[in-house]
């Protein structure tokens, strides 16, 4: 299995080098063939030499562990697959092994001694908490764009609202938008307190 890591983050996995390559640089397989012929070049024997460009991430080749299944089975928390972005993983990358997580018994309490799983790959919690609140607040943006577009007719000139009417719509549409600002401390879409409309 090949591993991308910028800065010992994971970025890419796969079970060929020029997959996992392709994937770090983020491009499709004619992108890559199109840029590998690019710094192709024959030596004398007619032969292909590939020179690599100097590029912001690693790729190294992990024959000590299934990291796919590691991914897969334990990990999954901390991998998100994404439309827009392909997969973010929020997992650190070690060269070497290291304790990544407690073992623990079936009733969920330590060993004496604690047991760890050696692996090269351990979930960053910081990272994820940090990705899923930014989706979070993305959903709610989203809503409160909603709703405001919802009531943009009650702010126009020609609206059939009495003065009152329109200055409490007023008022609700204010909420929709300073609602970032005077909620930032909610972590999901479930904990936000919506302005009641008018």
């Amino acid at each position: 299995m090949y591993i991308s890591h910028k800065t010992n983050v994971l970025h890419s996995v796969h079970e060929t080098e020029w997959q996992c390559r392709r994937k770090a640089k983020g491009q499709s397989k004619s992108e890559y063939w199109t840029w590998l012929a690019t710094i192709t070049t024959q030596d004398s024997e007619g032969n292909d030499v590939i020179t690599y460009p100097s590029e912001d991430f690693t790729i190294v080749e992990c024959t000590d562990e299934d990291v796919q299944t590691r991914l897969n089975l334990l990990l999954q928390d901390y991998v998100s697959r994404t439309s827009d972005s392909g997969i973010v993983y929020n997992i650190k990358w070690s060269n070497t092994k290291a304790n990544a997580e407690e073992i623990k018994d079936m009733d969920g309490n330590s060993h004496s001694p604690k047991q760890y799983v050696q692996s090269h790959v351990k979930g960053d919690d910081t990272a994820k908490d940090a990705r899923i609140l930014a989706e979070q607040w993305t959903l709610i943006r989203a809503e409160r764009d909603r709703l405001l577009t919802s009531t943009d007719w009650t702010q126009t000139s020609d609206t059939a609202l009495t003065s009152s009417k329109v200055t409490k719509w007023g008022t609700y549409r204010t909420s929709l938008r300073t609602l970032p600002a005077d909620q930032s401390s909610k972590t999901t879409f479930a904990s936000i307190t919506w302005p009641t409309k008018p």
